[in-house]
């Protein structure tokens, strides 16, 4: 058995081990009794956040590949990006974003299509970073401080690292200096490109916050004692727990942290719980049933190009 493969099992064992023991801690009655009651219209209302999550995403991935002249249909771009969001729910370590960058190939290449893909992951994640700074602010938290520090302290250093370090220089074969330098190049491009950088971070923050809104509808929607704006800085610090890589996709971790910070600030242990739960189902699971139906098109449009490759005269 590969280490991959077995960081991927105790992976899923992690997550659903926590999932498990957060369950088992709810008393079933009072959740039942929190459904019943529920405001179905902002749960409605959260159905129409997680629906925005693509649509903005692919806004925040074509800002990177504007400034890099790749003019990607939105459509094509919205493909990947739902295909990307049906992997990423499986796979550790935003293993879908892979499949963002092989729609690339015909459009500047596989490394452009990697660049580009790690380029907008360092920007979403240096956004997280200073909303988990401006929730430290609005709870005092310290974990915000700390994570939300860490991580924009390490973004910071990935952008020095590839826009001031000639890592083409480097003592290193030929081939693995050349795709350095097309890295580094595709950060130097977007930065030069305000209107792309404007698109790229307003987009990942519009992402962000229609995911912290999700959790706001759900909130109100079990009728809980937490003003939105508590909620709202809560997020981040909840999502900065989930990237420990230790569970898939943050489950399990994320959830545990929602419901820890939820009772600190008076809420009860079922009513946190079916938040976290909820966000989880919304953000993940939901969003990846209404991705599924790109995934089965684009899968059959692959098998057709293959019909057709094969059938073709030479």
């Amino acid at each position: 058995m590969t280490k991959k493969r077995l960081a991927g099992i105790v992976s899923v064992l992690v997550s659903a081990s926590l999932v498990v023991w957060l369950v088992s801690r709810v008393d079933g009655a009072q959740v039942v009794s929190l459904w019943r009651q529920s405001v179905k219209g902002y749960l409605w209302l959260a159905l129409g956040l997680t629906g925005l999550a693509p649509v903005l995403g692919t806004l925040r991935w074509q800002g990177v590949l504007r400034a890099q002249g790749v003019r990607l249909p939105y459509a094509t771009a919205l493909r990947a990006v739902l295909m990307a969001n049906v992997l990423n729910s499986f796979l550790p370590s935003k293993g879908g974003e892979v499949v963002k960058a092989t729609y690339l190939r015909e459009h500047g290449g596989l490394t452009l299509g990697v660049g580009s893909v790690v380029l907008e992951r360092l920007v979403d994640l240096l956004v997280l970073g200073l909303l988990g700074l401006a929730g430290f602010a609005i709870s005092g938290i310290g974990w915000g401080l700390l994570a939300g520090g860490l991580l924009v302290g390490a973004v910071g250093s990935a952008f020095v690292l590839a826009l001031y370090v000639p890592l083409d220089r480097f003592p290193l074969p030929s081939a693995v200096r050349n795709k350095l330098g097309e890295l580094a190049r595709v950060f130097r491009l977007w930065v030069r490109c305000p209107g792309a950088v404007l698109q790229t971070v307003g987009s990942s923050l519009a992402v962000w916050s229609a995911a912290a809104l999700t959790v706001c509808c759900l909130v109100s929607a079990f009728g809980l004692p937490l003003r939105w704006s508590v909620a709202y800085a809560l997020f981040p610090l909840c999502v900065l727990a989930g990237l420990v890589p230790v569970t898939v996709s943050g489950v399990g971790t994320r959830d545990a942290a929602f419901v820890q910070l939820m009772m600190l600030n008076g809420v009860s242990l079922e009513g946190a719980t079916m938040v976290a739960l909820g966000y989880t189902a919304f953000a993940y699971w939901i969003l990846s049933l209404l991705c599924l139906p790109a995934v089965g098109w684009q899968l059959a449009a692959w098998r057709r190009r293959a019909v057709s490759t094969q059938h073709r005269p030479d």
